[in-house]
């Protein structure tokens, strides 16, 4: 019987577990919008384990190098072909986990990168908060199919790393717990430099994943890029608008959808406002000025395109509104806590003080857990 040969170093261990709960995480959190910064931090996490493995198929011990994979198309067919008949014993990856290997990291590296343009064009945040708006279709596609072939590939090198270790014998699930094969192989040899690169890279991942996590607000990748705090920019207008209703941002309606609600009586709650509300001309002025017209965010956006041709008075009347809310049950707006559809501030924590809502901000703390998990999923 051969003698336990240490074959993966603690870096390449440590990588390819936090990288696998990198992965689970940001699946999983996807199907919850108020998960959205665990999605966020996991995925940044991620973003930085999979340059470091790069850099590490170069610089690493021999047996995590690119150069020492096996990408032989003609073994990988005997691999497959062989599979329950050949139970050989590779040292480091067999041919199938050379290729899963490379593919998974170029995909989730693929799948990272749109992300983050993802949440600067769509959410106006982050580093590519410049991006326009008119890049998110395609930076949402990619994500989404890099996404997918990303958790296609983890499923086939789970099943495949199982029937290895179970299969063929191989070690190949406890190898990467301690490290250890038992085979007759040479050492991986750990050089210090190779240690000090390694672990600093992966701390560095973590640190700036969990800091975006814990303060978003002053995280370059988080922060609203063109955030308005209104209390702020126009304390007239937020005290006013906010002592009947919640505050609506002006970018959450166009020009003439505010025209409507400003002007007609009977839209804004049989009020005159000219009369009610002091300072009423300059609120006006300041809404119209600021109407979703001159706002590059998803929910101006989204309220433009759904509203083109049609003149709504209210947010909740459009098409798009009713899309993002189609899944809430309409007794849930009977709650008394909630009472109408109008009430955002119900569900979004933060509405009002800002030109954005955040989905992490999103609390559905008046509904039943069975009715946030259908809402969620």
């Amino acid at each position: 019987m051969s003698n336990p040969v240490y074959i993966w170093s603690k870096v390449t261990r440590y990588f390819h577990w936090i990288l696998v709960v990198c992965i689970a995480v940001t699946f999983a959190s996807s199907y919850f919008e108020n998960a959205f910064l665990i999605h966020i931090s996991f995925g940044i996490i991620a973003g930085g384990l999979l340059t470091f493995r790069l850099f590490w198929g170069f610089v690493g011990p021999f047996y995590a190098q690119f150069k020492n994979f096996n990408f032989s198309f003609k073994d990988l067919f005997y691999y497959f072909t062989n599979l329950f008949k050949d139970k050989k014993i590779y040292v480091g990856h067999n041919p199938a986990a050379s290729w899963a290997t490379i593919l998974l990291i170029v995909f989730a590296f693929f799948c990272t990168v749109s992300g983050v343009i993802l949440l600067g064009s769509q959410e106006d945040r982050g580093i590519f908060a410049f991006f326009p708006s008119s890049m998110t279709p395609l930076a949402l596609q990619v994500h989404i199919i890099s996404k997918n072939i990303v958790g296609i590939i983890a499923i086939v090198h789970i099943i495949g790393a199982l029937l290895e270790h179970f299969w063929h014998k191989s070690d190949t699930v406890t190898s990467m717990i301690h490290g250890y094969k038992n085979i007759d192989a040479k050492p991986t040899q750990v050089t210090k430099w190779q240690n000090y690169l390694g672990v600093s890279a992966i701390v560095f991942s973590l640190f700036v994943g969990l800091f975006s996590y814990f303060l978003p607000q002053v995280s370059i990748m988080t922060k609203n890029y063109h955030e308005v705090e209104y209390a702020k920019e126009n304390p007239t207008f937020a005290k006013e608008c906010s002592e009947c209703h919640n505050l609506y941002s002006p970018t959450f309606m166009t020009k003439a959808m505010w025209e409507i609600a400003l002007d007609d009586e009977k839209k804004h709650f049989k009020k005159d406002l000219e009369e009610d509300v002091p300072h009423f001309k300059s609120i006006k002025e300041y809404i119209l000025k600021n109407s979703a017209e001159t706002s590059d965010t998803e929910i101006s956006v989204g309220i433009i395109k759904s509203t083109k041709g049609k003149v709504k008075y209210r947010v909740t009347k459009t098409r798009y509104w009713r899309d993002i809310h189609k899944q809430i049950p309409r007794s849930a707006y009977k709650h008394p806590f909630i009472k109408s559809k109008s009430n955002c501030k119900a569900c979004h924590k933060h509405f009002g003080r800002t030109n954005y809502i955040n989905d992490e901000d999103i609390s559905l703390e008046y509904f039943s857990n069975k009715e946030a998990i259908k809402i969620y999923l």
